[in-house]
């Protein structure tokens, strides 16, 4: 048998150190994803997939359990009890597409503000205009408020669905502060 690619699930907020002690006692080659993203209002590293990792080993010379019982490590995924491989060119495909984030600068970032108004442009809803309420997680789904059959709705949605619609909406007023109800003369 010859070297293949693995999954590795690691503890969370473990996956240096254990991609670090796989290279080291095990002498494999470790792929851990990371892109610069934005958290708090600042570049930094982080995984791609936290919790996960590749390591490129020979089942037959190395065993699961010593993955397994590497500090940080969690276990190797498996499906039925048996360690799967990741194909070569899924492989492929992943390191080109880190390269690609990494010449882009890092995740993409969305344009939109709290109270933006937006527009979808895909999915069931393309063409509904809502408001951006926030981002779930960096460059992950994000939330919209929509008014739908005359109720406001919240949704989530991807963010690459979205395009801007106009100016931020002012809503207005449903109290005069401490739950006081503003009512018409």
């Amino acid at each position: 048998m010859s070297k293949r690619w693995y999954v590795v699930h690691t503890k969370a907020r473990q996956e240096l150190l254990a991609a670090s002690l796989l290279e080291q006692r095990l002498t494999a080659v470790v792929l851990l994803p990371e892109v610069r993203q934005r958290y708090r209002g600042q570049m930094r590293v982080a995984p791609l997939f936290p919790g996960y990792l590749f390591v490129e080993l020979d089942l037959e010379q190395s065993e699961a359990s010593a993955v397994n019982n590497t500090p940080g490590v969690i276990r190797l995924v498996a499906f039925g009890g048996v360690p799967k491989p990741v194909p070569a060119k899924v492989m492929q495909a992943l390191q080109a597409r880190l390269a690609e984030i990494d010449a882009q600068g890092g995740l993409p970032q969305h344009p939109f503000k709290m109270g933006d108004r937006v527009r979808l442009k895909e999915g069931p809803l393309a063409g509904l205009e809502a408001v951006f309420v926030g981002p779930m997680r960096p460059a992950e789904r994000v939330r919209v408020l929509l008014d739908f059959l005359g109720q406001e709705q919240e949704a989530l949605v991807p963010v690459e669905d979205l395009e801007p619609a106009g100016g931020p909406v002012k809503r207005p007023r449903r109290t005069r502060g401490k739950g006081r109800v503003i009512r018409a003369m």
